[in-house]
């Protein structure tokens, strides 16, 4: 039997760790999730991202913009050209287009771990938050593959030195040990045979992490609104116009509070 290759592209939103729980901002780590299949993300997702770039902003191929959702926000680097409300408004209206285009070709998992709660509940036995989310996920993401006979590879963004370390060491005893969900080793190698995970800075201008960067803080908002949870910053309409775009593409078991 042929099995499928896919790739997921792995985004964290928050801070991960234990400081500050009474600032929403620091409060909630989310982790969001988008997965492909390799081939299609290959032939489509870079190149097409790329032309949108080219429309929008001064490209220099040797320095190409790399999208950042604070950096969007808040119009630096690359970004300064949306001041201009014409550009902003093609740009916006150009994003939106492209992330249309991945329906049915990408599927979206978020875990959201609410680290207040989590430290009130087990005081004696707190989790590393990046670490218990990722198993989370992969755990989500691993039902999927499995329905679709299908494997994946898993690309995160780089945080640090010591971070990256740690992210590694937690998938590889994820493969080795299983979860604290009575998951085996084994269980994981099936739908992640690659023995590393793969760590990529902004810098290599990867479309996959790109696209989990501007959709991550929205769906960690939607995730805390659908549990009834309140957050302090608002959306802007934009990012409502995000959630509203991929919400067909956020799987049905894809979004979750940990607490």
């Amino acid at each position: 039997m042929v099995v499928d290759k896919y790739r997921l592209y792995i985004d964290e939103t928050g801070d991960h760790t234990y400081k500050q729980l009474d600032n929403p901002d620091t409060q909630y780590l989310g982790l969001t999730g988008v997965l492909f299949k390799k081939s299609y993300y290959d032939a489509n997702v870079q190149p097409e991202l790329e032309k949108l770039k080219q429309r929008i902003f001064k490209y220099d191929p040797d320095d190409p913009p790399i999208l950042v959702r604070s950096l969007i926000i808040h119009h630096k680097r690359w970004f300064y050209v949306l001041q201009d409300n014409e550009l902003n408004k093609q740009w916006e209206e150009g994003v939106i287009s492209f992330l249309r285009n991945l329906q049915g070709h990408a599927w979206i998992f978020s875990v959201i771990i609410d680290k207040k709660s989590h430290l009130i509940n087990y005081p004696m036995h707190t989790f590393d938050p990046y670490s218990y989310s990722l198993s989370v996920l992969l755990n989500r993401v691993r039902g999927f593959l499995v329905k679709n006979n299908g494997q994946a590879d898993v690309v995160a963004e780089g945080r640090g030195k010591m971070e990256d370390q740690q992210i590694k060491a937690a998938y590889c005893d994820l493969r080795r040990d299983g979860s604290l969900y009575g998951k085996t080793g084994e269980y994981y190698k099936q739908a992640y045979p690659q023995e590393e995970l793969i760590i990529k800075s902004k810098d290599n201008n990867i479309a996959g992490l790109q696209i989990a960067d501007i959709i991550a803080f929205g769906q960690k908002v939607q995730t805390l609104i659908s549990h009834h949870k309140t957050y302090a910053r608002p959306q802007s309409v934009f990012s409502q116009r995000l959630n509203e775009t991929v919400e067909c593409m956020v799987n049905r078991y894809g979004r979750y509070l940990l607490e």
